[in-house]
């Protein structure tokens, strides 16, 4: 699994700067590469603007970044659903979201049109309609589900600020709240997806997204697993990203979450494993 390197990467949560690259101005951390010295810097302004594709290894391996350290017919595939079934359904076909809770959100822009369950075009969704390119906007579950968890949803990205990776619908596992704490699997302005950690609302990246041709307006079925240190990430039923935190979070939610993008979500189910 890669390893993360947590280290400062040259924009700070509080620097009030929007880096092309991190979700929200956010640091954002990859695995140390040697070609990542300052003789580099001019590919990875590319990269930063969204314009670079992944750079395959030097041994030719044209698989995706992170599943790199899986040998050939080794990716990860889905969890079963323990005996137990679902431990948290919602379809949101009720009208409302009960047991939902809003993060406050941090800025000068007050939330209108902000999470609420609204008449799509197929039945009730739990929707964030606030285009926002300058704060998380973030609907959390407080379920004690407990660090485990196998977290699936029906979702689609209605629109991006911009065709950028710094623009993201997301999944999150083994969220809290009180922290705002969580690993969580982005959906992604670029097209691309990853898995990214957030730390007392810091996001931080193991590496770059994943080219899976994202758009506004489909649907998608996203998996995000959380089990022990080990975070695996599939849409719609393929393994997109498999990486592994030394220090894991400790969360027991979960949630949804946009920054400069606008989402409908049909539903959400949560197993333990």
């Amino acid at each position: 699994m890669v390893t993360p390197l947590w280290a400062a990467a040259g924009c700070g949560p509080d620097s009030g700067s929007i880096c092309s690259y991190c979700d929200g101005g956010k640091v954002d951390l990859r695995e140390a590469r040697p070609e990542d010295s300052p003789a580099a810097e001019a590919g990875l302004a590319g990269e930063a603007a969204g314009n670079a594709p992944d750079r395959p290894p030097e041994t030719g391996d044209s698989r995706p970044p992170t599943l790199r350290d899986a040998t050939p017919g080794e990716a990860p595939q889905p969890s079963p659903i323990p005996d137990a079934g679902y431990l948290l359904v919602d379809h949101f076909q009720t009208g409302s979201a009960l047991g939902w809770e809003i993060l406050p959100v941090k800025g000068p822009y007050p939330p209108t049109g902000d999470w609420s369950v609204i008449l799509g075009t197929s039945g009730s969704v739990f929707s964030q309609g606030t285009l926002d390119a300058d704060n998380w906007h973030i609907a959390y579950r407080a379920a004690a589900i407990g660090p485990d968890q196998i977290v699936e949803a029906k979702l689609r990205v209605v629109d991006f600020y911009a065709e950028a990776p710094s623009y993201v619908g997301a999944v999150f596992a083994r969220y809290d709240s009180t922290t705002d704490s969580g690993y969580f699997l982005a959906l992604r302005g670029d097209g691309s997806v990853s898995v990214r950690r957030r730390d007392s609302g810091a996001s931080a990246s193991w590496g770059a997204g994943v080219d899976m041709g994202i758009r506004p307006g489909v649907w998608y079925t996203v998996r995000l697993e959380v089990i022990g240190n080990a975070i695996n990430a599939f849409i719609d039923g393929t393994p997109v990203y498999s990486v592994s935190d030394d220090s894991p979070l400790s969360g027991d939610g979960v949630a949804l979450g946009t920054f400069g993008a606008t989402l409908e979500v049909d539903s959400v189910s949560v197993a333990a494993p």
